[in-house]
């Protein structure tokens, strides 16, 4: 048998490996430009400038010199043209807000070792920071000067323990501005910065700790773990003379509050997800009025706030943007803010083609659909369909309906997904859904088939579809792998099972991760009991609140703690079939099954004292690959031979993940050291071998999918275990770009921005047509000549031409012209001048004639000639003989 060899083509290109999407725009605060139609976010070391109106990034802000993270940015008050940000490492950039040049750079007079964890503008020379070193617990408070760094002032009448919850917010009092601080404690610290030995301490009330504080003039607003919202004002520097309003509707802590701009309304927001506008101040008329922005998408870290819009920061890695009525205008989305039972999962990772996007977990039931092409998340598609379960005091992240397992067909038309939750009170539940493609629609994909309990309450493992979407296999924590098959009924799509296959007895019921059991107990309590919550009043060792602020990025979960209990020798693992649907392979344990999916009958075990304990992954090849069956353990990848039942070739790695192209025969396995391999399976020696892509300290590749590609290129999409995608593509030519743009991306015209790097204005000159070129011999080719010669506006009737080009591709030779005929045609010709004549080009020393002679004349002596030709053949001499 023939086997088609791998092109090697693509080792040749040079490859790129770059961060895709995935970056976090929710870390700190954003803040609105002067103009107000702008809104300004800090995503690690460069800020990225959005508009409020339709979303999009219109530019980006770099430093000069490279820092590893902003910390804070801000416009000083009494002017509105220069953008001031400062990063870990004390070094302040000034940017000209009209063009984004970069104005200056300072670096701060720190003390040795420390790093800036605040930064607050005081005016356009001077700003607040506190900075924290490693070997100290306490606080570093200082006002430094903007164009030297010099230390100006240097507040050490209060200690200050460091929490990373650390928050601070710059006011006024009388005619003097001041400074309030919180780290996460009941205490709210207050420092006079034009008076460095001037300070209070204020203890909130109940000593619930304060979580979040917003200054203005004259007044101080805060928030506590019990849901309550105080408004301090009075002699600030006096505890005792203080006066405390409290607002009280949330019931769970809130994450953040802010005033606006005039001090007349007060926003808040925690983790009930809700928005509140509060009136204060003297407005009698609307004195504790609320106003409600409800159902967010996620708990709000983060309130800016300008006299027309607010802004607010959602743990889903987005900003909603909302008008000063409370109405949401835009949602600036990125993609990644993953629920935290998503990322310990590891819901999988999918290329749609059809679509040109990436599928992908995302919040709490919900998928991502990112786009490749225009880097932005296109649709948030809602699987579960549920309403968000509402935390309590007692259960501050109550378990959702999560979304387990994924597969999309080759083609794109059909999306499978499962979902799961079991909370250790009711029954699990558990759903398996069939989507069809539906462009036409607000959402890509419409639900056609929805499959309750399909494996009895145990949670779905691993699903797989063939490459036409004809058979879908799902593997679940029973032991058991069912075959859905998709039926065709007056022109309606249903799925139906087929039969559920079993290696062992099949009996393992309600076996399911810990991790989507154990978070939730079933313990009873009774209504009306005072319970005492210690993260309310005191901040622990795991201090929860801590956890749930950065939940977007906290791992509050370990897969590896929260494994199956069950007998390893017969659970299921990876399940996989083939292209054509035929073939069925399934791992139980460390037995490789193979399946007929027609009959539903086991065919054959594949077993190899190398691949245990358990398997984990299985792809069928594709293509001229098709006969091989690639798999994966904890510590080895292996391909097998379907014709002869054995190993081909193996290979020592700790694959963490293995996909398969679906439209070629290659394959590319991810591995525990950050590791990407990409190989056929008809040989173990890789067609691109990129090693230690990334530090796996800081994350490890979970998931990776084969993109949309032309030729033998490749272009790989990876996850790590943190939903940051990257990307492993040809790298882009540079003679394929329009301009080049300085490193701060400032043209230095208008117009000079229009023009290209390099221009070309060459035009050739005509070249008159060979017609030796085109098989065009000397004799009896003039029809093809006058075709190739004349101009196509100057063409005559396609009627006119049909008979002599039959007669050329007939091989009959064109008559020789009679005497008379040339002479007709010398008196034709002869109005035509010398000049004329002189200006005929000649091709191969043979004078070819000018293209208006052929046709500019008029069309009756063309047909006159031709209708001569037609009488001189010889079936009309012959009828005229019999007629005559």
């Amino acid at each position: 048998m023939g086997v088609k060899t791998s092109n090697d083509n693509s080792s040749t290109l040079k490859y790129t490996f770059h961060r895709k999407a995935g970056r976090s725009i929710i870390e700190k605060s954003p803040i609105f430009s002067p103009d107000g139609e702008s809104l300004l976010v800090i995503v690690e070391n460069v800020i990225r400038v959005y508009n409020i109106q339709t979303g999009d990034c219109v530019r980006t802000l770099e430093t000069e010199t490279f820092v590893k993270e902003l910390i804070g940015h801000n416009f000083p008050a009494e002017e509105d043209y220069n953008l001031y940000a400062c990063s870990d490492n004390g070094c302040v950039t000034a940017w000209t807000w009209e063009n984004g040049a970069v104005l200056r750079e300072t670096i701060l007079s720190l003390p040795h070792g420390s790093r800036v964890v605040t930064f607050n503008l005081m005016d356009s020379k001077k700003c607040f920071i506190t900075a924290i070193h490693n070997s100290f617990k306490y606080l570093h408070l200082g006002c430094y000067s903007l164009k030297n760094g010099e230390l100006i002032h240097k507040y050490t009448s209060k200690e200050i323990l460091y929490s990373e919850m650390i928050h601070v917010s710059l006011g006024f009092y009388n005619d003097d501005q001041i400074a309030v601080l919180c780290n996460g404690s009941k205490n709210v610290y207050i420092q006079n910065l034009n008076n460095p030995h001037i300070s209070s301490e204020i203890s909130n009330q109940n000593r619930f700790r304060v979580l979040s504080v917003t200054a203005s003039r004259n007044a101080v607003g805060i928030c506590d773990t019990l849901g309550r919202v105080t408004i301090i004002r009075g002699n600030l520097f006096d505890y005792k003379s203080v006066a405390r309003e409290v607002l009280h509707w949330h019931f769970l802590p809130v994450m953040t509050v802010c005033f606006s701009q005039m001090g007349n309304y007060l926003y808040s927001g925690g983790m009930e997800k809700v928005l509140i506008k509060w009136t204060i101040g003297n407005l009698n008329i609307k004195a504790n009025e609320k106003s409600f922005i409800p159902r967010l998408p996620g708990m709000i870290r983060f309130i800016a706030v300008n006299n027309t819009h607010i802004a607010m920061t959602l743990t889903n890695n987005s900003i909603v943007v909302a008008s000063a009525q409370m109405r949401v205008v835009s949602t600036i989305l990125e993609c990644g803010g993953l629920s935290p039972v998503a990322r310990a999962i590891g819901t999988p990772l999918v290329y749609h083609r059809q679509l040109g996007a990436l599928l992908m977990g995302g919040r709490t039931g919900h998928l991502q659909l990112y786009s490749t092409t225009t880097d932005k998340v296109l649709y948030n598609i809602d699987i579960t369909g549920m309403n968000n379960i509402p935390p309590a005091r007692r259960n501050l992240l109550p378990l959702e309906t999560e979304v387990t397992c994924m597969c999309v067909s080759a083609t794109g038309n059909w999306l499978v997904t499962a979902e799961y939750r079991n909370d250790g009170c009711m029954y699990p539940e558990e759903m398996l859904k069939f989507w069809m493609l539906d462009v036409k629609k607000s959402s890509p994909f419409k639900l056609n088939t929805c499959v309750n309990l399909p494996h009895g309450g145990c949670n779905i493992v691993s699903l797989s579809l063939n490459n036409k979407g004809e058979y879908c296999v799902s593997a679940g924590a029973d032991e058991k792998f069912r075959i859905w098959k998709r039926e065709n009924e007056n022109n309606k799509f249903a799925w139906n099972c087929l039969t559920a296959c079993y290696y062992s007895s099949g009996s393992a019921q309600f076996l399911t991760s810990r991790i989507l059991n154990d978070l939730k107990c079933g313990e009873s309590y009774e209504l009306g009991k005072v319970e005492n919550f210690p993260y309310l009043t005191t901040a622990g060792k795991n201090d929860v609140i801590q956890k749930l602020f950065n939940i977007h990025k906290e791992d509050l979960f370990d897969s590896k703690q929260f494994a199956v209990k069950g007998d390893s020798d017969f659970e299921m693992g990876g399940i996989a079939i083939s292209q054509d649907g035929s073939l069925i392979a399934a791992w139980f344990g460390c037995k490789l099954t193979l399946w007929d999916t027609h009959y539903c009958n086991l065919r054959t075990i594949l077993s190899h004292p190398t691949l245990r304990p358990k398997g984990v992954h299985v792809k069928f090849g594709n293509n001229d690959a098709a006969h091989y069956l690639a798999c994966t353990t904890e510590q080895c990848l292996a391909v097998w031979s379907l014709i002869s039942l054995t190993v081909k070739w193996l290979v020592q790695l700790s694959p963490t993940c293995l996909a398969a192209d679906p439209f070629s025969n290659k394959m590319a396995v991810t591995t525990s050291n950050n590791d990407v391999y990409v190989f056929t399976p008809h040989s173990s020696q890789p067609i691109l071998t990129r090693k230690g892509l990334l530090n796996k300290k800081t994350g490890v590749f979970k998931q990776c999918t084969f993109g949309g590609t032309k030729g033998d290129e490749i272009r790989l999409y990876i996850m790590r275990n943190n939903s940051e995608i990257y990307s492993l593509e040809p790298e882009i030519k540079d003679e394929g770009s329009l301009e080049v743009m300085t490193h701060r991306n400032l043209p230095s015209s208008n117009f000079s921005s229009l023009l290209a790097e390099q221009q070309s204005s060459d035009v050739r000159r005509a070249i008159p047509i060979d017609p030796q070129s085109f098989g065009v011999t000397n004799t009896g080719h003039d029809s093809i000549l006058q075709f190739l010669t004349a101009s196509p506006h100057m063409m005559p009737p396609v009627s006119l031409l049909c008979t002599a080009f039959l007669q050329n591709m007939s091989g009959q030779q064109q008559p020789e012209e009679t005497a008379e005929e040339k002479e007709d045609q010398t008196e034709g010709d002869s109005d035509s001048s010398d000049d004329e004549v002189d200006d005929v080009p000649k091709v191969n020393n043979q004078s070819v004639p000018k293209v208006t002679e052929y046709w500019a004349p008029n069309y009756e002596e063309i047909k006159e000639k031709k209708l001569k030709k037609i009488l001189k053949e010889p079936i009309f001499k012959a009828t005229e003989a019999i007629l005559g």
